[in-house]
């Protein structure tokens, strides 16, 4: 084999190398060093496996553990899917309120309409000369020269009108 110095002006990219030259100048078999080299990084591996391993044994602690999470990952899954169900049902009753709502707002709003209607049939009619008789003959009791009114206790009419009603 063949023996190569190191030598002081090649570059040897870490100081540590080059330090190493000033204290130690003596003849390094390269073959040697690289098989040193490959061994200290094979060294250095196989304890970082180790302490991967010994991590992950501790983290699971076996099948038991896989069970545990596989049924926290379920149960996790199981509230998130509950939360979902619960706002979708929120929803779809909050909907449905305000169609209810909304309905019900159609409904009154048709009649006010026909009660608009009504009156305004009654505001037509509120200048006829007809109408205007039979608003002071019922309200103000009023009567034509030579007419006689006749009036009754309401318990009378009252009765004559529920049994009238009734038939």
């Amino acid at each position: 084999m063949e023996k190569n110095l190191l030598c002081y002006n090649q570059t040897m990219g870490k100081r540590r190398r080059s330090k190493e030259f000033k204290n130690n100048s003596q003849v390094i078999d390269m073959e040697q060093a690289r098989a040193q080299r490959l061994e200290k990084r094979r060294a250095e591996r196989q304890r970082e496996e180790k302490k991967a391993q010994e991590a992950a044994r501790r983290k699971t602690r076996g099948k038991m553990a896989i069970r545990r999470s596989r049924n926290r990952r379920r149960l996790m899954i199981g509230i998130v899917v509950m939360v979902i169900i619960g706002l979708i049902s929120f929803s779809v009753i909050n909907i449905i309120s305000l169609k209810r709502e909304q309905h019900d707002m159609e409904q009154q709003k048709q009649e006010l309409e026909e009660e608009k209607e009504q009156l305004s049939k009654e505001l037509e009619n509120a200048g006829d000369l007809q109408n205007l008789e039979e608003q002071a003959r019922d309200q103000l009791r009023l009567i034509k020269p030579g007419e006689k009114i006749y009036i009754f206790p309401e318990e009378i009419t009252q009765t004559e009108e529920t049994t009238e009603a009734e038939e």
